[in-house]
């Protein structure tokens, strides 16, 4: 089994990792682990953390959300990942999974509307609330990031008894993996990634000028 490390924001994504992706990750020959960073993530903590990660696992994912990073500036999702992963050496590059969430976690609970308005207590009004979110943004990973139309706050809108480490990983667990994975193409690509560490050749050390280090972060 490969050990692998995954670095969350909070609480939240902690339970998720533990309660959702591990047992998925099981059956691919993973162990996966939440690593709780508690709030405030920004470059300089996440590279503060890297080197006792590294040590602990054999690979290195991160889960944060692209909404509220703390020095994320004008960058786009794929250009802050490509900048997360300029945290580690080359040497450690084969081993490292930057992964944002596009644009908040509750991103995913977009995804299985049924389900969250079936367990949030809701009524058809915030159903179709939801579901008109989607429409209007084009796909659950695209329901925008300002202060008032953020996935989080949209669901604290619709439901003010919303408690994201409480509910959160419940909806997506009784949703299923496979329906959130099937409309949130970002992450799917995420865990397809992770999946295939279980059968991948362990890393060995790489020239920084070659193609794979060029492909940090990525399944090759």
């Amino acid at each position: 089994m490969r050990r692998l490390g995954i670095s969350v924001e909070g609480a939240t994504e902690r339970e998720f990792v533990n309660r959702v992706l591990r047992p998925h990750f099981d059956q691919h020959g993973i162990i996966a682990t939440g690593i709780d960073l508690r709030g405030n993530v920004s470059l300089d903590r996440i590279k503060g953390v890297l080197p006792a990660l590294f040590g602990s696992f054999d690979f290195v994912a991160t889960f944060y959300d692209f909404y509220g990073f703390k020095d994320r500036g004008q960058r786009t999702v794929t250009q802050l990942e490509t900048a997360i992963a300029g945290l580690t050496g080359v040497d450690r590059q084969m081993r490292f999974f930057p992964y944002l969430q596009q644009y908040e976690f509750e991103a995913l609970l977009f995804a299985a509307p049924v389900q969250a308005v079936d367990w949030l207590g809701g009524t058809a009004r915030e159903l179709a609330a939801m579901r008109k979110a989607v429409a209007q943004c084009g796909a659950p990973e695209l329901v925008n990031d300002n202060a008032a139309t953020s996935p989080s706050h949209r669901m604290k809108a619709l439901f003010p008894r919303y408690d994201k480490k409480l509910h959160g990983p419940e909806i997506i667990e009784l949703a299923g993996l496979s329906a959130i994975r099937a409309q949130c193409p970002r992450f799917d690509d995420w865990i397809t990634c992770l999946e295939l560490l279980g059968t991948r050749p362990f890393p060995r050390a790489i020239n920084g000028n070659s193609a794979q280090a060029k492909q940090r972060g990525r399944c090759v």
